[in-house]
């Protein structure tokens, strides 16, 4: 790739990890010291400097080391820094992206950057989106460079010529609605946004921006059918259900987040055998043995479906693969606690216990685990159940 296209690249996958906190409001987020510094790195990040911006972020959190949002920037940073380099060099680099997401969530449970930083390192497989021309892209830099600096006339200008250039880029649209929406001028954002996922109903987080202009304006039904449109079009897309919990909540019919946390894994190593890791948690006596007995078989389960794989006998990495090792793994728990083993103890392995007794534990890792790999059974999914999901959150008040 050349280099200048392949700043460009991290340039916009930063700035659409970002982009949902412009400078305009970046006061509401922190103090006016580090606001003043987030500001300066923003502009430093549409230039491509990044670890020019990676410096004033830093500084800008020690200036307010409360602030989520610049944590979150630099958790990104460290994300994409790692992508660029292997080894060592990289697991270091994933560990501080990694670390630093949980110190987020751990004290600000939605914050919306952190979810999406969470969600690039568990998988980072990008939905099927039209991709801009590189004239586009340019163009598209451009407007986040007048953007961040509160020009919005200028950043409209240079998103519409994106949008000129190449028809199908979804997400020049989006940007433009961004324009407006920074203004409060939700009537004018909400035709942007609405343009942009016409082009692409795949385009979660355009439905998320519009959801937001139609909430503005008072449309909340209108809002909550755009969240459910961008859960389709992405379910690991987690600030859309944060805010469809956020509509439903105020409206008196709260949803609960399942909170699921993997405590195994499995991979192959360079010798071709499979590596089986179980949390440290599970070590010796312990009262979460169950627990532990169905995450071990889950990893064990993974790795033969690795083995299988790397033969060319089955598919490891599809929603009916990863439904099987829990179904297998809900197996194992039946016949423990049949001999006398406690029941599970994690509340969310009891509800997904639940659900596979329901009848509904694929559709459940559909929508509360999602993986990109699994795009192509998550649209087989939505034809056949045209309001599937709206039903499930109806019956059972979940979210990942």
């Amino acid at each position: 790739m050349n280099i200048s296209h392949a700043v460009a690249a991290i340039t916009l996958a930063l700035l659409s990890t970002v982009s949902s906190v412009c400078s305009a409001q970046a006061d509401q987020y922190m103090n006016a010291a580090a606001a003043a510094l987030f500001n300066q790195a923003q502009v430093l990040l549409s230039q491509g400097k990044m670890q020019e911006a990676l410096a004033k972020y830093s500084d800008a959190a020690k200036a307010d080391p409360s602030s989520p949002v610049l944590l979150s920037h630099i958790a990104e940073l460290f994300r994409q820094a790692s992508e660029k380099v292997q080894g060592e060099r990289q697991v270091a680099l994933r560990q501080q992206a990694e670390s630093l997401v949980r110190q987020i969530l751990l004290k600000f449970p939605d914050n919306t950057l952190a979810h999406e930083v969470q969600r690039k390192l568990k998988d980072n497989l990008p939905p099927p989106l039209h991709q801009g021309s590189p004239a586009a892209q340019a163009e598209l830099i451009l407007g986040e460079a007048a953007f961040v600096q509160n020009k919005m006339d200028v950043a409209l200008g240079h998103y519409e010529r994106a949008a000129a250039i190449d028809p199908g880029y979804s997400m020049a649209w989006v940007y433009a609605g961004d324009s407006y929406y920074a203004q409060k001028k939700y009537a004018e954002a909400e035709t942007r946004y609405r343009k942009g996922v016409e082009i692409e109903p795949l385009n979660s987080q355009g439905w998320r921006y519009l959801s937001d202009a139609l909430a503005f304006q008072g449309k909340r039904g209108a809002a909550e059918d755009a969240l459910f449109e961008g859960i389709a079009a992405q379910p690991s897309q987690v600030p859309n259900w944060i805010k469809l919990a956020q509509l439903r909540d105020a409206a008196g019919y709260p949803v609960t987040s399942l909170k699921l946390v993997r405590k195994s894994s499995a991979s192959l190593g360079a010798d071709g055998k499979p590596v089986v890791t179980l949390d440290p948690e599970f070590s010796g006596a312990n009262p979460k043995a169950t627990d532990g007995a169905l995450w071990l078989s889950l990893g064990i389960q993974q790795s033969t479906d690795l083995i299988a794989q790397k033969d060319g006998k089955a598919n490891a990495t599809t929603l009916a693969a990863e439904t099987a090792r829990w179904r297998a793994g809900f197996q194992v728990v039946n016949e423990v606690t049949a001999k006398g083993a406690p029941e599970l103890q994690d509340p969310a392995l009891k509800t997904l216990q639940m659900l596979d007794k329901d009848g509904e534990l694929e559709t459940a890792l559909l929508l509360l685990d999602y993986r990109e790999s699994w795009r192509p059974e998550l649209e087989a999914w939505k034809r056949d159940n045209p309001n599937g999901i709206r039903k499930f959150v109806d019956k059972y008040a979940l979210r990942p």
